[in-house]
């Protein structure tokens, strides 16, 4: 396998035990020592779901590392079984597929407030889509529902030729602003099933835009509105893109409610941002003098609102920071 993809598998921890052994390995793990007079494990295995997540050549090592810790905090509150995917350098079809055996149980406040996960973690040579498509049928809980996450595919041509995983699985994520920009030419063989990480995680600030809203008429919302405008630093460009879009959408509903003719225009995206201390900021202006500017520092956890949309002047500071990565799959999953 290549350097990086083996750097990966090395990196990331677990007991390599041959594929055709992965279940008594599974069942050992589980088993408490001899005359310990513990309870066993099993009794927390109560796994709620199946977890794919599937690296693609794109990803690093310390990528790997996070991204597994992530799903592990994942797991302590949705016990699942994780099946972590690594690609092999591409045209060694001869390797055979190497696995690791991880378990972990966490334990909270009480003794009986546990949970515990396994996971999976698969290196597969390339140009193997189909077998490995039915390896991964074998490591599933078959009655429990599937979930599944691709990360950093060379191009949105490689994800979608996983049909299996699209086709089959409850719920597809991906984070739009990794991937690369065709991801959008997919073809979904269940669209509503597919959600975007950068949307998901975005839900507090969606929720602290849309309660300030909520207390105008939906006609006044979109009467008169000249622009919208995104100021965001580089880091949160995808943040920006999709923060954009969901603000026209919901004033594109409110027109809508209000029977309003014209459409709200399309967001503005700048990677300028504004003041220093706001470096993430959606305005919206109206030709008649009305205004509505958030701004925030997501790092920092807090901004403001400044805005004059009846006939005077509104300053609101509040708290916000976008979902940890545990928060956001969750999210992304269920929502």
């Amino acid at each position: 396998m290549s350097a990086i993809q083996q750097n990966i598998f090395s990196a990331l921890p677990g007991l390599e035990v041959p594929v055709a052994d992965v279940q008594t390995a599974l069942s050992r793990m589980w088993e408490s020592p001899p005359g310990t007079g513990g309870q066993e494990p099993e009794e927390f295995r109560a796994s709620q779901m199946n977890l794919i997540l599937h690296l693609g050549r794109r990803a690093s090592v310390q990528e790997a590392h996070d991204l597994f810790m992530g799903v592990l905090r994942f797991a302590r509150r949705y016990p699942c079984r994780i099946i972590l995917l690594c690609p092999e350098e591409k045209g060694r079809q001869d390797t055979l597929m190497t696995l690791k055996v991880f378990a972990e149980c966490y334990i909270g406040k009480t003794r009986r407030d546990r949970s515990c996960c396994e996971a999976l973690i698969l290196a597969y040579p390339g140009g193997s889509k189909d077998f490995l498509e039915n390896q991964v049928s074998i490591l599933l809980e078959n009655d429990l529902p599937t979930y599944y996450w691709f990360h950093r595919f060379s191009t949105a041509r490689n994800a979608g030729r996983y049909h299996s995983f699209l086709k089959t699985c409850k719920r597809v994520v991906y984070d739009s602003g990794l991937e690369t920009d065709d991801v959008s030419a997919i073809e979904w063989p269940h669209p509503g099933r597919v959600r975007d990480l950068v949307y998901a995680r975005l839900l507090p600030v969606r929720q602290s835009i849309g309660q300030f809203l909520s207390t105008f008429e939906p006609a006044s919302l979109c009467r008169d509105l000249e622009s919208i405008e995104v100021r965001h630093v580089p880091e949160f460009s995808a943040e920006a893109r999709v923060l954009g879009q969901w603000f026209r959408e919901r004033l594109a509903d409110c027109a809508a409610r209000a029977e309003e003719q014209a459409p709200p225009p399309p967001p503005d995206t700048s990677a300028e941002p504004g003041a220093s201390d706001h470096p993430f900021e959606l305005r919206a202006d109206y030709s008649d003098g009305r205004r509505f500017h958030w701004k925030a520092d997501l790092a920092a956890g807090g901004g403001v609102v400044e805005a004059r949309l009846e006939r005077s002047d509104m300053t609101l500071p509040f708290s916000v920071r976008l979902l940890s990565l545990e928060v956001e799959l969750a999210e992304a999953f269920f929502f």
